[in-house]
């Protein structure tokens, strides 16, 4: 393996090269030049004669010692040209040693996973932009380690919600059964009332379950979906019969209000019945008690509108804009003993881009929150 060298070594000989290439040519001319003004000029060698004589005196030349007076004057003048470029090398090669040991010490620090350090700028584009580089991917990597410290957080956070989420239908589906086999549930009526409240908390935990298979689904990236033309009409009627049930299940009244025509989309039905399932159900965990939700949809710039309204208690301006992010729950939800893991939302908006369509929410406090869905209906001419 070849011996390598240190770029100053590399440079300097570089340099030294140059010069010695220069004074040799330099040399070369300044005799031409003598020779030839000698030869061309009348009485050029006695102008020369008196003109080195004047500057070094006559008895240090003597009569016929100019040419040699003025080859030594060139070669010290070279000499000295020398000495100042290798100062002047060594100087500049110096500083780019510096940088260059500089950027050793930051690659060694990103590659330890040491984040917190700042890179110089310099002076010389080169550099700089080597050293602007470099703090793009420190950024980039300690943008990747704080969104990966973040991930872990919130992980954590879901199996503490999970678990607290969990603990509650468990332990009243517990409380039932051992109800039954104790012989306090004696009558069937009774018997019957205990089965339905497991069902219900049965149907609590599929439902986390659920949330949690979708999230795992979508945060993998592995999220399956079977896109199919799908007649809204009768799918959104369906929809708003089940809806319309489970609302009155929790003493609020349901209105829905659907255009009639046909209005197609290319949707998975299971996955678009997932998102309005959410939007539904926070309208009923949010609403005000006994108060009323409304479901429509209208035919909007190409598209079907689909809207879920509530009067509810509303969301702040400042939770709004981060209903969206996986696990957030807003601070009226935190300090009530309203059930959730915080990635419903987060779930339906992965499922909306995937149908190419949006998602958002508007909201006054006090007032309710409304819930819009848009998906791009088919043309005719796309129809199968």
């Amino acid at each position: 393996m070849p011996k390598k060298t240190t770029l100053r070594g590399q440079f300097l000989r570089t340099v030294l090269l140059m010069l010695a290439c220069s004074l040799l040519v330099g040399l070369a001319v300044i005799v031409a030049v003598m020779i030839a003004f000698v030869k061309k000029v009348p009485d050029g060698e006695q102008f020369l004669m008196d003109s080195v004589s004047f500057l070094f005196g006559k008895e240090v030349l003597g009569p016929n010692g100019m040419i040699h007076v003025v080859v030594l004057a060139a070669i010290a003048l070279c000499l000295l040209v020398v000495l100042v470029c290798v100062l002047l090398a060594s100087r500049y090669t110096s500083r780019v040693a510096a940088a260059l040991r500089e950027f050793r010490r930051a690659a060694d620090d990103l590659r330890s996973g040491e984040l917190d350090f700042q890179i110089l700028t310099y002076p010389e584009r080169e550099l700089d932009e080597l050293a602007q580089a470099l703090e793009s991917v420190r950024q980039r990597l300690k943008a990747t380690a704080a969104a990966e410290a973040a991930a872990q957080e919130e992980r954590g956070l879901l199996m503490a919600n999970l678990s607290h989420d969990l603990r509650t239908p468990i332990t009243a589906i517990k409380g039932y059964v051992e109800g039954i086999q104790d012989g306090i549930a004696a009558t069937p009526e009774k018997q019957q009332h205990y089965l339905d409240i497991v069902y219900n908390k049965t149907m609590v935990m599929e439902k986390l379950v659920r949330n949690m298979s979708d999230f795992s689904e979508y945060e993998l990236g592995r999220m399956q979906y079977h896109f199919k033309y799908v007649d809204m009409l009768p799918f959104l009627q369906d929809l708003a019969e089940e809806y319309q049930y489970d609302v009155q299940q929790s003493g609020m009244t349901f209105q829905a209000e659907l255009p009639k025509g046909s209005y197609t989309v290319t949707a998975d039905r299971g996955k678009l019945k997932r998102v309005l399932d959410n939007l539904v159900s926070n309208a009923v965990k949010y609403g005000k008690p006994g108060g009323e939700i409304h479901f429509s949809a209208e035919e909007y710039e190409g598209g079907l509108v689909l809207q879920v309204t509530d009067n509810g208690k509303g969301i702040s301006p400042q939770a709004l804009h981060h209903v969206f992010d996986s696990f957030f729950r807003a601070d009226a939800a935190r300090t009530s003993s309203v059930p959730g893991s915080g990635l419903g939302l987060a779930i339906c908006r992965s499922i909306v881009d995937s149908h190419h369509g949006k998602i958002w929410l508007t909201s006054e406090e006090g007032e309710g929150t409304r819930a819009f869905v848009y998906l791009p209906l088919q043309k005719e001419e796309g129809m199968a």
